[in-house]
């Protein structure tokens, strides 16, 4: 016998979700804080007793007392069992229609397809199944979205897995990158608040880079005030003073053996002239480097938040003027090697366009990632009257 309940406790919705095989962070009560601007509550389904449906839904108040809402990565349920699913969506809706509500719009945390980049697309049929039942529900399937900003979560991600993981399995770029990093005066640094102004800064970076609005000291902050020990930030530091060091004994060096070259070896002598001269930009560099940010300094970052057996790098950020000590690669690594340290079975790299190209994607597949696809955004139209005018708004707003 099936029981549809509000207001279900949230130590019994996370532990719900965390058993599930669609655990994600997004569903846990606790994202309910970090989406301030927004209401919620926690709905679902009790059967003789037991939990078997849950949702953390966000309720955004409109104009005239009109209400949205949105179930992100969610809900979480047995996605086959019809009668389970129907009784879900059935009184899902009747709750609804009480706030007032135009529209619901969800994201399962259903995987359409997962391969790596070098295999061939393969569909899952259980995925295809569910879809037939979601819109046997009333639910209005978004499309297979391939455009980035097309939904309000990405639907394609890279995600690298535990049982994967290995730099023997970095893409040959990626080795290169990360034996690069090895050899420079790199220091990671894993923390919590104490890490924080210097993560903010190099986020700023990337904010400035590529001429877009990121997330404030705030935000973060909020995020690990939150997720306490389940969120860390870990920071590459690079010591400018040991590498001006290095840099200026080669330079040193350069001209002395300038001086004794012959001078018929022209082509040597060539040589070491363009290396004096690289040298030269790069101490040079360096020296204005110490004069700006003293000894050390902050060239990238990543914020992570685990939830279950799942990792989420949220967030990350680089200072593109030390691009060339290559620096995330390095960073990347030991937060995935952190993620996998803490048990968890993945470690999800964030959105990606849907043609695995440019500058995100191309980054994030040196690591060898498992490229999943979800199966995408749904609406349920609460008033059908309505819905129409409200989806006009709602992209007009959107865009």
């Amino acid at each position: 016998m099936f029981e549809f309940k509000i207001n279900i406790d949230e130590k019994e919705h996370d532990q719900f979700v965390r058993e599930s095989k669609y655990c994600n962070l997004l569903q846990s009560s606790s994202w309910a804080l970090i989406k301030q601007n927004w209401k919620h509550e926690i709905v679902g389904v009790y059967e003789d007793s037991r939990l078997v449906a849950s949702s953390l839904v966000l309720i955004k108040e409109l104009p005239l007392s009109f209400t949205m809402m949105y179930i992100p990565r969610g809900p979480v349920m047995d996605f086959e069992n019809e009668e389970l699913v129907s009784f879900y969506f059935k009184n899902l809706k009747k709750w609804a229609k009480k706030h007032h509500c135009l529209f619901i719009k969800m994201d399962p945390s259903i995987h359409y397809c997962d391969y790596h980049l070098e295999d061939e697309k393969k569909v899952y049929p259980e995925s295809e199944k569910i879809m037939k039942i979601l819109e046997k529900n009333g639910c209005i399937h978004m499309g297979l979205t391939d455009d980035f900003h097309a939904t309000i979560q990405p639907r394609i991600h890279m995600a690298v897995y535990k049982n994967e993981f290995s730099v023997d399995q970095f893409t040959k770029k990626g080795k290169k990158n990360l034996k690069i990093a090895l050899k420079k005066h790199l220091e990671i640094k894993m923390g919590s608040y104490e890490l924080l102004d210097d993560f903010c800064r190099v986020m700023n970076c990337t904010s400035q880079k590529k001429g877009i609005s990121l997330r404030n000291k705030e935000y973060f902050k909020l995020l690990l005030d939150t997720y306490s020990e389940d969120a860390f930030i870990m920071l590459a530091y690079l010591d400018l003073e040991k590498t001006y060091k290095e840099s200026k004994t080669r330079f040193d060096q350069v001209l002395k053996d300038i001086a004794l070259c012959p001078a018929h070896a022209k082509k040597k002598r060539f040589q070491l002239e363009e290396t004096l001269e690289s040298l030269t930009r790069e101490c040079d560099e360096l020296k204005n480097f110490m004069s700006q940010y003293g000894n050390t300094v902050c060239v990238c970052g990543t914020l992570t938040v685990q939830f279950g057996k799942t990792s989420e790098i949220l967030y990350a950020g680089s200072d593109n003027q030390f691009r060339r000590y290559m620096a995330p690669y390095l960073t990347w690594t030991k937060t995935m090697e952190e993620c996998f340290n803490r048990e968890c079975e993945f470690s999800n790299m964030g959105g990606v366009e849907g043609t695995l190209k440019g500058g995100l994607a191309d980054f994030k597949a040196v690591f060898h990632p498992v490229v999943n696809e979800f199966i995408g955004e749904y609406d349920i139209p609460i008033s059908r009257l309505l819905y129409r005018i409200s989806k006009f708004f709602y992209k007009k707003r959107k865009g």
